[in-house]
């Protein structure tokens, strides 16, 4: 392939015209079939910054890709009331996989929310009950309505609530997401969320705050659940008295997730209270959903294939299209 002699800068107003929540989905199923194969290379690390901020440089590439990706993703809570600015920020060099060169700098804030929506999704399917039809998601910013988007494209829904700490936004993110989909699509109160949890075949949890959204009793047989923050989402029973608990990596996992430093610290939780590893059962070393009153809970803070497949296609659609601006080296 040519060397790269320019540097394609995309802003997230461009990606968001390259590839579709569909498109995205397919792609992660790709990346998520090359990680159990073994076929892709990554990592990541979490770097403390202040005392509740951090920054993750994240690295991946899959075997026969044209371009390798490095993202770096930070999350400082204070941001909004201290300086009016965004929680979390992303961005993505692309790299030639031959000469190492960049080929592309893109915005990835958006498209850090429709890998995550994607790839939980990719994991649904694979995990949850496939005649699921009603769904919980905490949390109705832009990762909650592009988990919803994506699992409609998997699921025949007939029912989904929205509860987030703010009404409002539950409310309007409902109202506009019933229209797109067409199908009920309803915002619940943060004192009513119970009885959303009560009726779903799948709860979501995708925030930024920190306290205990869903309790195991409330959870019917054969529910799945997504625990996908980085903070407290759920109560400790949810994980403790599931019928099994899948995590997408141990290592990264097990420091990170205060549920789970919790029990492990209490000696109520090791690596051999898992299930398995998400890779493992995609591989097929590991067997996924048994029976269809298992409960089963995700607690994922992402892996490298989804995006390995992902990102690449967006700068090739962005290329396509004729989006961004070249910039020289």
């Amino acid at each position: 392939m040519p060397i790269p002699k320019e540097i394609l800068y995309l802003t997230e107003e461009d990606v968001q015209q390259t590839i579709t929540v569909a498109e995205a989905v397919d792609l992660a199923e790709k990346g998520i079939g090359a990680d159990g194969a073994g076929n892709v290379e990554g990592d990541k690390f979490y770097m403390d910054v202040n005392d509740d901020g951090f920054i993750k440089p994240f690295s991946g590439y899959i075997a026969g890709e044209e371009y390798a990706f490095v993202k770096s993703f930070s999350y400082f809570p204070g941001n909004p009331t201290k300086y009016n600015r965004p929680t979390t920020c992303s961005q993505v060099i692309l790299l030639d996989y031959e000469t190492g060169l960049p080929a592309c700098f893109m915005g990835a804030d958006w498209v850090t929310g429709l890998k995550t929506a994607a790839s939980t999704v990719a994991t649904t399917a694979a995990l949850a009950r496939p005649e699921s039809e009603v769904v919980t998601i905490f949390g109705a910013g832009t990762l909650g309505r592009l988990h919803l988007m994506a699992l409609a494209e998997r699921f025949k829904l007939k029912q989904a609530y929205f509860v987030d700490i703010v009404p409002e936004v539950a409310e309007k993110c409902s109202a506009e997401l019933q229209e797109k989909l067409g199908f009920a699509v309803e915002s619940v109160a943060m004192d009513d969320r119970k009885s959303a949890v009560r009726k779903s075949d799948i709860v979501f949890t995708v925030t930024t705050g920190s306290q205990e959204l869903v309790y195991f009793d409330w959870l019917k047989p054969g529910t799945f659940v997504a625990r996908l923050g980085s903070y407290q989402e759920v109560h400790l029973d949810v994980i403790t008295r599931a019928d099994k608990v899948i995590l997408d990596r141990w290592k990264y996992v097990s420091p990170r997730i205060p549920e789970v430093i919790q029990l492990i610290e209490e000696g109520k939780f090791t690596r051999e209270s898992i299930h398995a590893e998400w890779p493992d059962i995609v591989a097929g070393k590991a067997t996924g959903r048994e029976s269809e009153d298992e409960i089963i809970v995700f607690i994922a803070l992402g892996i490298w294939g989804e995006y390995a497949a992902i990102l690449p296609e967006v700068y090739r659609k962005a290329k396509t299209k004729g989006l961004g601006q070249a910039l020289p080296f």
